[in-house]
Order: structure tokens, then sequence, then C-alpha cells
């Protein structure tokens, strides 16, 4: 499932430890540099959206952070009450509902557009942000997936609007004229002055029958200009989530889908891509780190076998996949916390996992890559109050542990 909901209808149940850990005293150390090192851009009790119908302390799930054409930073987020903040009118299946009251979900909440998808802008390097201001306001819950610059200035936010039903194994009778009848769809915003204005959501036709969603994972642009992004879709009545690789060469205009990823005993889910030094493209997924390897520009993969964390571990959830310029792989995701993985050998093998903020759930959103080092977001927790984190940390030279950095770039 999505960052949105976590496990499906067991979205509190308690999770394992991601094994092999590093020692106590080796987390305790990262611990308190990551709290030296990171900068809360937004959250309930620190640069707060303006009210609106709908707010309550959940400004969280930041969907990414990118460099404008005009040498802004903007950060996308979402906003709203909780884990998903459900427009009104809303209906949960009985039993799930009946869970997520007593694990504190405010069902009952007045959002009649549900949560909405935020931006915030720095104009010095990171150090300081405006505050949030809307840059989508669906009908229906929103929220930002990833943010993106073209290399012709085109900037592409990547949106996902949630039904206000859940539970149900297809959309209730006065839920079905919503997006298609599905449980979530994909829109895409543009904007072609840095971010200032945005065009209109274009939809995206669901590869699944039940939903597409994505989670953050950044896209990537080709030589030839066309550019990849992994989302995942659900059939009706499927066991497993399936992966999907979308392609534009418009800049975004339109996407067509181009493969379709499916495993026969596992999920493809939160699906991250990226190019490899060789050419080659790499995808790596959701809930066991299996990673995949694409000869074709993304229109088949194979899994060699190869996972980032070891069988047995607990579910390894929202990969980033960043790739250094001699070639290293970087993965960031949440693994009970926020942590780190490297491979020097294209991800044959992984180091062990290197904590990152292990006082954070994490979900961190689409990254960027400056010298080298990693600008990178993510989340304090996955309900509310909630805030939003910036690291910028790099590989050491010796490639087997990380470094927090400023914020800001050195002179």
């Amino acid at each position: 499932m999505s960052r949105r909901f976590g496990i499906s209808v067991g979205f509190w149940t308690a999770v394992g430890l991601c094994l092999p850990f590093a020692s106590a005293a080796e987390a305790a150390e990262k611990e308190t540099d990551v709290r030296q090192a990171r900068l809360c851009v937004t959250a309930a009790d620190h640069n707060r959206p303006e009210a609106f119908p709908g707010l309550g302390d959940f400004v969280g799930w930041p969907g990414g952070i990118d460099r404008m054409p005009n040498g802004d930073l903007l950060l996308v987020h979402s906003a709203g009450y909780w884990h998903s903040s459900f427009a009104q009118p809303r209906l949960i299946e009985a039993e799930l509902r009946k869970r997520w009251l007593e694990s504190g979900w405010p069902l009952e909440f007045p959002a009649p557009t549900g949560g909405r998808t935020m931006a915030c802008r720095s104009t010095d390097g990171g150090k300081t942000w405006s505050k949030p201001r809307t840059i989508l306001d669906h009908r229906l819950d929103d929220g930002a997936h990833a943010v993106f610059t073209c290399r012709d200035g085109t900037v592409l936010c990547f949106v996902g609007v949630q039904a206000s039903w859940y539970g149900y194994t297809k959309a209730p009778a006065a839920f079905r004229s919503d997006i298609d009848g599905l449980n979530t769809k994909q829109f895409v915003i543009r904007s072609t002055d840095s971010g200032l204005t945005w065009s209109r959501p274009i939809g995206l036709d669901s590869p699944g029958s039940f939903y597409e969603r994505a989670h953050g994972g950044r896209p990537i642009q080709l030589a030839d200009g066309g550019i990849l992004w992994a989302t995942y879709y659900q059939e009706s009545g499927s066991k497993f989530l399936r992966g999907a690789i979308r392609r534009s060469d418009d800049s975004g205009k339109s996407w067509r889908v181009i493969s379709r990823i499916i495993r026969p005993d596992n999920n493809i889910d939160e699906p991250a891509i990226a190019e490899l030094k060789d050419g080659r493209l790499m995808l790596v997924t959701r809930p066991d780190g299996a990673v995949f390897y694409s000869d074709d520009k993304g229109v088949t993969w194979r899994d060699k076998g190869t996972r980032v964390v070891p069988a047995g571990s607990a579910k390894f959830k929202a990969p980033q996949l960043i790739v250094l310029r001699d070639g290293t792989v970087v993965v960031v995701a949440t693994c009970n916390n926020l942590r780190a993985w490297i491979s020097g050998d294209q991800g044959k093998n992984w180091s062990k996992d290197i904590p990152l903020d292990t006082s954070s759930y994490g979900y961190p959103g689409s990254w960027i890559l400056d010298d080298d080092t990693i600008l990178l977001p993510y989340c304090a927790s996955g309900r509310a109050p909630n805030r939003v984190y910036l690291i910028r940390f790099q590989a050491t030279a010796n490639r087997t542990e990380i470094k927090f950095l400023g914020i800001q770039r050195e002179p």
C-alpha cells in the first residue's frame, strides 16, 4: 500500500526490526548528528500553513524537493488532518472504521475537500523557507508525490488523489463517479514559471482497475528527453500489487504506460527508479528491497535475486534511489525508521543499514543531487502532529558511511 495508508487495513500493526542494525552506540551518535543537521521546513507547530477547511495537525508527506529554473528551491508536501485526510462525505468500511477510530484517526474531521498539495520555497539555498501555499486543492483529498524540473525548464508536480471511501473491494454506489470509480488516481500539474503558477491537473488513466499510486520516487529524464516515472497499481481482486513505468515525451503533457512489472509471489510496491552509470535502469521496491534491472530503457525488467535488506527484515518502505557520479548507488528508505544503504557494484551487494534519523518515521520524498551531496526531505511521523524535515548528506570517501552536512552548500 502507499505511504498514505501503511499496511492496508492494519495500518497501526506493529512492525519488526530491520536487520542487521548498526550498534546502539552508532545509532545514538547518528541520531545526535542528524538532530543537529536537520532543518524543519514546515510542521503543525512551525511555519504552519494558513488555516483552511480540513487543516488539522498533519503537515507532512514531503513529495520532494527540486531546484527551480530561477535558482529557488521548491519543496512540495501535503497538509490535512491525518495520515490521509478524506474529503467529505466519506465512507469507511465498518470494522476498519472502528480500528482507525481506536487508533486516533479523526474520521469526523470537517474537511469538505480533504487535504491539499502545498509548496514551500527557499530563495537562499534552503536556509529559510516561505510559509506553505496551496498549489492544488482537488475536490477530493490530494497530496504531492514528487517534483521534477525537466531540461526545458518545465516543472512537474506529481499528485495522488484519494477517493473518500476505503475498505471496500469497489467504489460504493455514491462514489462511483469520482476519479473513474478508482480508490486512488494519479495527476500531474505543470509550471513554466519556476513553480509560481500551475496548470490544471492532468488526470492519468490508471493501468489498474482498483487504483494507481506512487510514493515520492524521483522521475528520471533519459538522454533522448523521455521522462520515466515509476508507479504501482492494483487490479480488482488481485492479491499482489504491480509496478508500472510511465513515459512522457512532451515534458509531462501526456503519459503512457510502457511497462507493467508483475511478481508472481510478491508486491511491486512504492518503486523507485534510477539510471546507472553503465546506462541500465534500476528499480528498487517495497516490501523486501528487491532490485530489478532494465537494458531497454524501462520496457522490460529482470529480477536477478538481489535484495537491499536481508530476508526476514522489517518491511522496507518508500525507497529513494540515488546514483552518484562514480556509479555508487545509495538507497534511502524507511525500515522501521529512516535509514540508508550503499552499493559500490551497481546493486549486486549492499552495505549494512546506516541509521539516518532513528527518531523519525521517514518516508522520504524525491531529492536533489548537487556535487554528490544529497538534499533529502522526510517526515517525523505517519500521524498528526507531524513535521517535514530536510537534511543534506553525502557518502564518505570510502563509500561505507554517511556524513551529514549543513543545508546550504559551502561557497
